[in-house]
């Protein structure tokens, strides 16, 4: 088995191996592909993504704060 690693950016859903590693990892093979992502700003703070960047939800009717705290 071969391991490579490497950083890479997914562009239109695609990933590009490097060309280092292009020679390695010839056509046809079937590979195990394993993604980690960095950690963004905005990953560790969602409250605060969303109050910035909000939800365009169409035919949404808010709760009233009675509907919310009904009791049955």
């Amino acid at each position: 088995m071969i391991t490579v690693e490497f950083q890479t950016t997914i562009e239109n859903g695609m990933i590009k191996i490097p060309e280092q590693y292009q020679q390695q990892l010839k056509q046809p093979n079937i590979v195990k592909v394993t993604l980690q992502q960095e950690a963004s700003e905005q990953s560790g703070n969602y409250l605060q993504y969303l109050l910035e960047h909000p939800l365009n939800i169409e035919k949404l009717t808010p709760m009233k704060r009675e509907e919310i705290y009904e009791k049955e």
